[in-house]
């Protein structure tokens, strides 16, 4: 976040992010998803293979697991706050029950174990290689945004049900 207050270079992913910041569409948790997208794809894995450098990364693996837990056991504060400024989320989570819980807490575990992966590949990337390594990255990292501001059609179907004004009526037969 430094470097967008200070005019440094952003990376890919981050930039796409900060792009749309000011925006009021997407939606807010379509800009949240961005960030943790940027920050677990792409940050964790450099932060990770940094904090290990001649040492040995795998004594770094539990505790890095350890984090799974703290951040599931979050899930619920943040949805709370997330649904004080988009009221329309407290219908959506009603209306999906704990299958929500299910998909967020697979969905961190399956993308901080990429960024395990990618900070194992990291770690073993001759110093001299990494930063084109790290670019090489960034850029599939940027690339998943679209999964984020194009959902397919069972999300965008979703999404427009709660954000249009055609779709208040159904968002009252949620609340029932």
């Amino acid at each position: 976040m430094v470097a967008s207050r200070t005019g440094l270079p952003l990376t890919r992913s981050w930039q796409r992010a900060f792009d749309l910041s000011t925006s009021y569409w997407p939606i807010v948790l379509q800009h949240l998803l961005m960030g943790i997208n940027a920050h677990i794809n792409l940050d964790l894995g450099i932060a990770a293979a940094e904090v290990s450098r001649g040492k040995e990364l795998n004594k770094l693996h539990d505790d890095f697991n350890r984090i799974n837990a703290i951040l599931s056991s979050l899930v619920h504060e943040v949805q709370d706050k997330l649904s004080r400024i988009w009221p329309a989320l407290k219908y959506i989570l009603k209306w999906t029950g704990e299958v929500d819980d299910y998909l967020v807490d697979f969905s961190m575990q399956l993308a901080r174990d990429g960024a395990w992966k990618f900070a194992n590949q990291l770690h073993q990337t001759p110093p001299e290689r990494q930063a084109n390594f790290i670019g090489q990255h960034d850029q599939r990292v940027a690339t998943k945004v679209a999964l984020v501001l194009e959902p397919d059609l069972i999300a965008n179907t979703v999404l427009a049900l709660v954000v249009s004004p055609n779709g208040a009526p159904s968002l009252k037969k949620l609340r029932n």
